[in-house]
């Protein structure tokens, strides 16, 4: 399967737990590896045959700014929710979501998750 990747996507906005989080936006990065059938795309040189890439990233960025969810795991859940209703053909998604400058000690702290869509969109229906 082919990819299309996304890299240190910069997203601000109010992310945890915690009051004094609330209070502020912080910066997440993302990164994105989605699983896409890039061969009619790759011989016709039509972006109708591919995923927009500025609109993966538009809708990943509006639906965590929009939610301000508490976990990065959660937000995490509602990109990938976004994406594959949004788009038919996406088979799996990676995302790597990292919360930069939170733990002094550390470069950024993130997660990764990986889901396939019949996994993902069974879960969501149950």
């Amino acid at each position: 399967m082919d990819i299309i990747l996304v890299e240190d996507l910069k997203i601000k906005t109010v992310i945890g737990c915690f009051t004094w989080e609330r209070e502020i936006e912080q910066p997440l990065s993302l990164d994105l590896i989605v699983s896409y059938d890039l061969s009619i795309a790759s011989q016709s040189d039509d972006l109708d045959d591919t995923i927009s890439y500025a609109e993966v990233c538009d809708l990943s960025r509006e639906v965590i700014q929009k939610a301000q969810p508490k976990l990065i795991e959660h937000a995490a859940y509602l990109v990938m929710k976004k994406l594959f209703e949004h788009f038919e053909g996406i088979e799996k998604i990676q995302i790597t979501i990292r919360k930069p400058a939170i733990i002094p000690e550390a470069q950024a702290v993130g997660i990764r998750l990986e889901r396939y869509r019949h996994d993902f969109c069974a879960r969501i229906s149950q």
